[in-house]
């Protein structure tokens, strides 16, 4: 079975990942992987990667890793630590794990980081399950 046949929440088409070249590269219960392909768009105006992108990246991994319960959820709040920044790479990489997950609220580690290791951002991001409508 396929990993977006048991993670369908994880995998939900999200318009906003495919308008800044991010993709999903691994879910499970409680860690996931993306990647994001850097174009000159993903920049700042000093050629550094932009700290919304960085942002995007934590954010969006996060919400992956706490939809792979089969629930919803929303961004409550983030609380980021940007470390570093570079110039010139092919693609980011952002990972995240449960670190635990309550009633209505998981608690998410994430990080963001080159492909050789270099660490860009860390969060802590809490995200909030909402009620599924009828």
């Amino acid at each position: 079975m396929s990993n977006e046949k048991l993670f369908p929440k994880s995998y939900q088409k999200n318009p906003f990942m495919d308008y800044n070249h991010i993709e999903i590269c691994e879910v499970s219960l409680d860690h996931s992987l993306l990647k994001a392909t850097i174009t000159p768009e993903s920049k700042n105006p000093y050629g550094m990667l932009h700290g919304g992108l960085i942002y995007t990246m934590l954010d969006c991994v996060a919400g992956i890793t706490a939809r792979a319960d089969g629930n919803d959820y929303v961004t409550q709040n983030v609380y980021v630590n940007y470390m570093s920044n570079v110039k010139d790479q092919p693609e980011i990489y952002a990972e995240s794990e449960v670190i635990k997950r309550g009633k209505t609220v998981t608690v998410v580690h994430a990080l963001v980081r080159t492909p050789s290791g270099q660490i860009l951002a860390t969060a802590e991001v809490n995200m909030f399950r909402i009620e599924k409508r009828t």
